[in-house]
């Protein structure tokens, strides 16, 4: 039996419930798993609303040591309670994948327009670590906005930011993941770039946008 199994039939009969459980060994026990987005967080929609409570608390409480996990859970938990000092928080930092983290949870929690100018500043900045780390939050903008983005970073001078951006567009124009090399993509850069202002594309790119984060949400849909 694995340490993962140990702690969670332990829980269990201190009379926790296995999704309660399953927060706590992921959140506070080995967070390895959860800070590299391996885990389905599907199990927070069976906590009982007491249980939900407690876990937004938990983590409510430590939230002022911005450990990213911790940030990123208090918006899976869609805990509203959090935005002050959230937005205490991003008013202090002065990194830039940090505030990225932040106003993000924001973003999730109140639509918190600050998410948008750190996007912007992501995309008009030097550093292509922090776009590549960041990339995927581009597609929570869940507009046109975001559309626009890809296309401006077809010319980003990493090719590896280059890369995702032409991989992203093609993705949402065909509706199906590509695990090939660009030259294999339907479109190329210059294909997009002649097509930028195409409102048929932009439409059916900014239409399928949505549809792929409606699809990634259901697991916070039915949080009370």
């Amino acid at each position: 039996m694995s340490e993962y199994d140990d702690f969670l039939e332990n829980a269990i009969q201190c009379n926790r419930s296995p999704a309660l459980a399953e927060f706590e060994w992921h959140w506070f026990q080995n967070t390895w798993a959860l800070t590299r987005g391996e885990v389905d967080l599907s199990f927070l929609d069976q906590l009982t609303p007491s249980e939900l409570e407690y876990a937004r608390a938990r983590l409510r409480a430590v939230l002022h040591l911005a450990y990213t996990h911790i940030i990123e859970g208090v918006a899976a938990l869609r805990d509203v309670s959090s935005v002050p000092t959230l937005r205490s928080m991003l008013e202090h930092e002065t990194n830039l994948s940090r505030k990225l983290t932040i106003a993000g949870a924001l973003w999730k929690l109140a639509r918190d327009e600050s998410f948008v100018d750190c996007i912007v500043e992501m995309k008009s900045g030097h550093s292509a670590i922090t776009k590549q780390a960041h990339f995927h939050q581009i597609m929570w903008l869940d507009d046109e906005r975001a559309i626009d983005i890809y296309f401006e970073l077809l010319r980003d001078p990493d090719s590896l930011v280059r890369f995702l951006a032409l991989k992203t567009l093609n993705e949402l124009e065909f509706d199906q993941r590509f695990m090939v090399p660009a030259k294999l993509f339907p479109c190329s850069g210059s294909d997009y770039e002649s097509r930028r202002e195409d409102k048929v594309l932009r439409e059916l790119l900014a239409t399928n946008l949505r549809n792929q984060n409606d699809s990634v949400r259901g697991y916070t849909g039915t949080l009370r």
